[in-house]
């Protein structure tokens, strides 16, 4: 709820600031490349500290978003202090993300029973919620208003994480010492991480990619919304739709990989992501629009838990942390690339030239996808032979 608040409602609340959609694409992107490098470091300090680094720091980074939230109220008065005072609240909201699924795998790994498919799809409901809600406010009350909501969603998120910490014991990061010729050196640069893992690499190429069109639309929706006559309302339910469509599969995840390879549910997701941007492209109604965003059913859904997943089959266990936090960032970077491409495009061109150019670029991350998959699982038999 709180980061489809604060990243989904930013053109709105920029907007109103009389940001132009190019402008709002440089303050996006700056948030985002800032964030990209950030996230990593964040997890190689936290996996190098472990036991108690990891919950600290995201009560660090949680507690930065809520009182940025209440202070980005008070800024109202300055646009220049009060566009700052955003970028440092998306960059601490970004960055609780490696953390917090990398928290989950923790839990699930230290004999926890957790299923991280239904718990994100709570998430996906209460969005869903919050969509309808924020949308209907901001037509109703106007867009000053969303730091105050902002607040009380990142308040709700910190207290619900102390009482999680504090309801159950903070797993012991002490294992038994494997054996010296299967060792793996802990801290990898971001080179040595390319050279030892070159298949997982290029899927993460392949994600940038389509993250850029999927944050293409995410970002300009209310640009999009309003060409075919619609308006905050519109778009609140547009994200809610997407929202819901999401719970079937995250449900049933667990399930869904009993029958189904990481790496097929991946393959799917990725064509799902460029069959929502085609549709988008070709829509010229609020109707089309909402079908398109049902496609989120098949693309953002299996993408998200099956991401994560795939982190712990692909990795060895000392990098798993690093490679949640690479995922994040290459969904990150795909954001960067998104708000710049989608700003300046729409600055000098039209809504259709923006969606083109993201369905192209979709095609390009979706075979990238593919082809990083094969090859991680071609290197991953080679070894076990």
């Amino acid at each position: 709820m709180a980061f489809g608040a604060t990243y989904n409602f930013v053109t709105v609340y920029l907007l109103a600031k009389n940001y132009s959609s190019s402008a709002i694409g440089i303050i996006m992107a700056i948030t985002n490349i800032l964030s990209a490098i950030l996230q990593p470091v964040v997890a190689s300090y936290a996996d190098q500290e472990k036991k108690y680094t990891l919950k600290s720091l995201m009560m660090i980074f949680l507690s930065l978003s809520t009182s940025f939230s209440i202070l980005l109220y008070f800024t109202k008065a300055s646009n220049s202090i009060n566009a700052f005072v955003y970028f440092l609240l998306l960059l601490s909201m970004l960055t609780v993300h490696p953390l917090l699924n990398g928290l989950g795998m923790k839990y699930i790994e230290k004999g926890y029973g957790i299923n991280f498919g239904f718990s994100r799809s709570m998430g996906s409901l209460t969005y869903a919620a919050m969509s309808v809600v924020l949308g209907n406010l901001v037509d109703k009350n106007g867009p000053e208003l969303l730091p105050l909501y902002y607040f009380v969603l990142f308040f709700i998120t910190t207290a619900a994480t102390v009482l999680f910490l504090r309801s159950f014991p903070y797993p012991n990061d002490e294992t038994a010492e494997e054996p010296k010729n299967q060792r793996v050196k802990q801290s990898l640069s971001l080179l040595e991480f390319t050279k030892m893992y070159s298949g997982f690499t290029l899927y993460l190429v392949g994600v940038i990619f389509i993250f850029i069109c999927f944050n293409i639309i995410n970002i300009y929706m209310i640009r999009i919304i309003e060409s075919v006559g619609g308006s905050e309302k519109n778009m609140g339910t547009a994200f809610a739709i997407a929202a819901i469509v999401e719970l079937p599969f995250m449900l049933t995840f667990s399930s869904l990989l009993r029958k189904f390879k990481i790496e097929t549910l991946l393959i799917v997701s990725a064509w799902a992501f460029t069959a929502k941007v085609l549709l988008t492209f070709f829509a010229e109604s609020l109707l089309v629009i909402y079908i398109a965003q049902g496609f989120q059913m098949f693309s953002y859904a299996l993408f998200i838990p099956g991401s994560i997943y795939y982190v712990t089959t692909s990795l060895h266990k000392s990098h798993m942390l690093k490679g949640q936090a690479y995922t994040t960032s290459a969904t990150t970077v795909g954001a960067v690339l998104g708000s710049l491409i989608g700003g300046y495009l729409l600055s000098f061109t039209t809504i259709r030239t923006m969606l083109a150019v993201g369905f192209i670029v979709s095609i390009i991350g979706t075979l990238l996808m593919i082809l990083g998959i094969r090859k991680a699982t071609l290197c991953s038999q080679e070894k076990l032979m």
